[in-house]
């Protein structure tokens, strides 16, 4: 459940930095020749065992990533067309690179896979950079860069396979299906304190009565069902403002999961109809359902969880009952089974309704005390603030547990609950499991957000550090070592009360 968590956490800020960087670099290369390319033996003997993982299963889904996004992108959806683009899979570790359906035919076959060493890419940008739609050797190019999902298996994991494609197939939607599109707009995804106990339980509703329509085998049945989740919808959306702000989240991230999960089954089962695809499909999103009260009752969604998950569902109900699909493809899924069938008034389910209420108590306690960390550090003059600059290539992110909404200074803020590494031009900074805040920096002025220079400060992490545990050089310069925080030798300077990290 915790690798879930973080992925989720991941996956959220990598979209966000990834939708502003620079989508118009053009990258020319050619593979290396066989004596270049990295011997087997020393990628035998990395230490890591996920690594490993990853460099076992990746020909395989180097194989199958081509049949679903390339040559069969119109069966996974229509209108899914891929034939012009290429496919970069990226393993710096183990020093591969597999670029899928070549576009180039001076360095290969046109449409075939040409593999390279990571050591012949010469712009580094790709080397770190989680996913993003570029321009490589001229054509537009999906690149995903395979050590982003080595965190999220085990290298014994039976399932690190299904993990690790539906990853890049999740992507690859939101990249190539969905026109990249920022999340910007939608509303944050961060944690309101304290949490609206009612939205929590109209969601769970809307999901119960939507896995209802789905496990349904008679149309009218499946209708019913499905009214009777339009009728939570109604009470979420005019609930709170917030859920009309995130209304579209469903779609972005439920078109995704769905289509995740179809592309595994049509892996899995080659051979399927439609309507047993379309079945396999709801059931393996069914199967996947992450309780959040493991400890309790298992009916309660993870939060995060909700908007891939109920998305998801809605998305197949409409499937199923054959809707069209440009308008499946944009709509809110919700919106649309509402706009389609209506909706009627529902009893509820009183064992998810209990569980609703005790579980988000006891989570409003934990938000709370998150919160009030934050602030009586604020508070306290034996904490100073220390601002560090995070652009969009110069930090990792990898949150542990919740990011919370904050309001710092007058200005949104997230608390996070952080392990990052920052990479500044004197020094590395590393938090572990740090207590943090995150403010975004101003963007006024940027015409084109996609054409940012990747030097950009696209915000500041902000930690609170007692002032005894920061030491100062006669250079002037900052370093604070704790199990939490590693900062050496820091250009800094004193402002608005805070020791702020220079980018030079």
């Amino acid at each position: 459940m915790l690798k879930t968590v973080r992925l989720l956490f991941m996956i959220l800020i990598i979209t966000i930095l990834t939708a502003c960087s620079n989508n118009s670099q053009k990258t020319t290369e050619k593979p290396v020749e066989e004596s270049q390319k990295s011997n087997e033996d020393s990628m035998d003997s990395n230490p890591i065992e996920n690594s490993k993982k990853i460099r076992e299963i990746t020909p395989e889904l180097v194989k199958d990533i081509k049949k679903i996004l390339i040559e069969d992108a119109s069966k996974l959806w229509p209108s899914f067309n891929n034939e012009d683009k290429q496919i970069l899979l990226l393993n710096p570790s183990n020093k591969m690179a597999y670029l899928i359906n070549n576009q180039k035919t001076d360095i290969g076959p046109k449409d075939e896979v040409i593999e390279y060493s990571t050591d012949s890419i010469k712009d580094t940008q790709l080397l770190v950079m989680p996913f993003q739609l570029t321009t490589f050797n001229d054509h537009p190019t999906y690149v995903f860069n395979l050590e982003f999902a080595s965190d999220i298996i085990s290298g014994a994991d039976e399932n690190a396979y299904e993990i690790v494609f539906k990853f890049i197939v999740h992507e690859g939607i939101h990249i190539l299906l969905q026109s990249g599109e920022s999340v910007e707009g939608l509303g944050t995804r961060a944690e309101t304190y304290p949490e609206d106990i009612d939205s929590r339980y109209y969601r769970n509703e809307m999901y119960q009565y939507l896995k209802k329509a789905i496990e349904s085998k008679n149309k009218d049945e499946k209708i019913d069902q499905i009214q009777q989740a339009v009728y939570f919808y109604e009470l979420y959306l005019n609930s709170n403002k917030k859920n009309k702000a995130q209304d579209s989240y469903d779609n972005m991230e439920g078109m995704a999961t769905y289509l995740e999960s179809k592309a595994y089954q049509m892996i899995k089962h080659p051979e399927a109809s439609v309507k047993e695809l379309n079945e396999l499909t709801s059931q393996n999103i069914i199967d996947n359902f992450i309780p959040a009260d493991q400890d309790q009752e298992e009916v309660l969604l993870m939060k995060g969880r909700e908007f891939y998950d109920i998305g998801a569902l809605a998305i197949a109900s409409a499937v199923e009952l054959n809707l069209n699909v440009k308008t499946i493809l944009t709509a809110s899924p919700l919106g649309l089974l509402k706009s389609e069938f209506g909706g009627k008034k529902a009893e509820g389910h009183q064992n998810i309704k209990k569980a609703n209420e005790d579980y988000y108590n006891s989570y409003n306690s934990k938000l709370k005390s998150y919160v009030d960390d934050i602030v009586s550090k604020q508070k306290d003059n034996q904490y100073v603030a220390v601002r560090i600059p995070v652009t969009i290539q110069n930090s990792s992110a990898m949150y542990e547990e919740m990011i919370v909404e904050y309001q710092y200074k007058g200005n949104p803020a997230e608390i996070q609950s952080t392990t990052r590494e920052i990479i500044l031009s004197d020094t590395r900074i590393k938090l572990n499991k740090m207590k943090s805040l995150f403010t975004q920096a101003p963007m006024e002025g940027l015409e084109d957000p996609t054409k940012m220079n990747p030097n950009t400060i696209m915000g500041y992490t902000i930690v609170y550090v007692p002032k005894k545990d920061i030491e100062f050089s006669k250079d002037k310069l900052l370093t604070i070592q704790r199990d939490d925080l590693l900062i050496f030798d820091a250009k800094y300077e004193e402002k608005d009360g805070e020791y702020q990290i220079l980018m030079n």
